[in-house]
């Protein structure tokens, strides 16, 4: 739409706003009534839209908030090392401390399951750091 074209509407917009304003009740509900249109179901009409959009409003706004309230409450999920970081961390803690000890659930070596469950046990014991910086 071009400029001019723009504001022709505005200005079409302004004297409809400025004859509906100066226009009487009685006026505006005869005009209503001579192009068949009832004006207490076109207010009803107008009403009942208007809730609509309220209510529309009001949900998103509950969603949007219950998101929010959920980000917020949400546990800040920590970065897992890798599998050859934990490898590190724990040799550094048996390295650290001598009476540690485990045991083997099957064959010869631990699986990468059973490395991380006791790296996440080391953690909780205190004996490797719940952050990890690399060092």
């Amino acid at each position: 739409m071009t400029n001019e074209s723009q504001k022709t509407l505005a200005a079409v917009r302004a004297l409809a706003l400025k004859d509906l304003a100066a226009a009487f009740d009685e006026d505006i509900r005869d005009e209503l009534a001579m192009e068949g249109i009832d004006p207490d179901q076109l207010a009803a009409s107008i009403a009942l839209g208007l809730d609509e959009v309220l209510a529309a409003s009001r949900r998103q706004q509950a969603v949007a908030a219950k998101v929010a309230m959920q980000e917020r409450m949400a546990p800040k999920k920590s970065l897992r090392p890798t599998l050859d970081r934990i490898k590190e961390r724990i040799a550094q803690a048996f390295a650290a401390e001598p009476q540690l000890a485990t045991a083997f659930r099957e064959g010869p070596r631990q699986s990468d399951a059973d490395l991380e469950t006791l790296d996440a046990g080391l953690v909780l014991m205190g004996k490797i750091p719940a952050t990890d910086d690399g060092r």
